[in-house]
C-alpha cells in the first residue's frame, strides 16, 4: 500500500506542471497576439516615432507640433486655442466717455476734431514773397502776393505756371515755387489753424465745468478764438464738452455748444 501513494503523488505532481506549461503557453500566445495587433493597427495609420519634451509638447521627428502641453502659454501652438482667435480691444477712459455721450454731444465732438484737406491745396515755398500775376506771364500785371506758407488752391497747371486762387485773389504763379501733392496736403494736416466762434453769447471759464465759481468773463456773439484744444471732456452733466481758447494770452474754457470750430490756413493778400 506505501509503495502506491508515491505514484500518485508523481502523476499529481505530472498533471501540475502539464498545467502550469499550458498556461504559460496561453500566455505567450496572448501577448504575441496583442504584439500583432498593435503592429497591424499602427502601419495601418501610418504612425511614426514622437517626442516627448520636458514640459510635455509632443513632436513628430519633422518638426510638425501635434500636442502642445497642459502647461503651454503659447496660444499658437495649444490645439484648444484657434491661431485666429481676435484679441480683444480695450477702451480708454476718454473713449468710453465719448462713446457715452448723447447723439446730439457725439455730433459736435466729430465736428469739433475733424476736418478736411481741400482738394488740390498749395502753399508758398518762398523766403520773402510769391508773385501773382494776371497773366501766365513774368511781365504781366502782379494782383497778388503770398507770404511763406501762405495757402492756395491750384485750379490747373500749363508749363512752369499754375492758375490759384488764394484768398480773394485769382491769377497765375510759377509752380517752382510752391508746395504741392502729398507733401501739400501732409503739412496742410499738421498746420492748420482752428478757431472758435460764437454763436451765442456765453460765459468764459477757468475750467471746463459750470458746477465752479469760475466764471472769468463773458463772449458775445460773432467774437472768434484761436483754439488750442478742440474738444474737452468734461464731469459736468449739464456740459460734457468744452473748447479750450486763449482769452487775453490765458487759457479759457467755452461749452462747445456756444461756439462753431473752424480749421483754416492763412491765404495770399491783393496787391498793393
Amino acid at each position: 500500500m506505501q509503495s502506491g501513494v508515491p505514484q500518485m503523488m508523481k502523476k499529481h505532481m505530472l498533471t501540475i506542471e502539464v498545467a502550469v506549461i499550458i498556461v504559460l503557453i496561453l500566455l505567450l500566445c496572448m501577448k504575441f497576439s496583442r504584439k500583432a495587433e498593435q503592429n497591424e493597427r499602427l502601419a495601418e495609420g501610418e504612425h511614426s516615432t514622437v517626442e516627448v519634451s520636458a514640459d510635455g509638447v509632443i513632436t513628430t521627428p519633422d518638426g510638425r507640433v501635434i500636442f502642445a502641453g497642459k502647461n503651454n502659454d503659447n496660444p499658437q501652438l495649444t490645439p484648444s486655442v484657434p491661431a485666429n482667435t481676435p484679441t480683444p480691444t480695450l477702451m480708454t477712459e476718454d473713449e468710453r466717455r465719448i462713446a457715452a455721450l448723447s447723439e446730439t454731444d457725439l455730433q459736435r465732438y466729430r465736428e469739433a476734431t475733424s476736418f478736411s484737406v481741400p482738394e488740390n491745396i498749395a502753399f508758398a515755398k518762398v523766403q520773402e514773397s510769391l508773385s501773382v500775376r494776371a497773366e501766365a506771364k513774368a511781365d504781366a500785371k502782379q494782383i497778388g502776393i503770398m507770404y511763406p506758407d501762405n495757402y492756395c488752391i491750384v485750379e490747373s497747371v500749363s508749363g512752369e505756371w499754375a492758375k490759384i486762387t488764394t484768398g480773394k485773389v485769382s491769377g497765375y504763379c510759377r509752380v517752382q515755387y510752391l508746395l504741392t501733392g502729398e507733401e501739400a496736403y501732409q503739412y496742410a494736416r499738421e498746420t492748420a489753424q482752428c478757431t472758435a466762434t460764437m454763436t451765442a453769447s456765453a460765459n468764459i471759464r477757468s475750467g471746463p465745468t459750470t458746477k465752479e465759481n469760475n466764471v472769468v468773463g463773458s463772449a458775445a456773439k460773432d467774437k472768434t478764438f484761436k483754439v488750442t484744444k478742440a474738444a474737452v471732456l468734461s464731469d459736468d452733466p449739464d456740459a460734457p464738452l468744452f473748447v479750450e481758447v486763449v482769452n487775453w494770452n490765458s487759457i479759457a474754457y467755452i461749452a462747445l455748444g456756444k461756439v462753431k470750430i473752424r480749421y483754416s490756413w492763412t491765404a495770399g493778400k491783393t496787391y498793393p
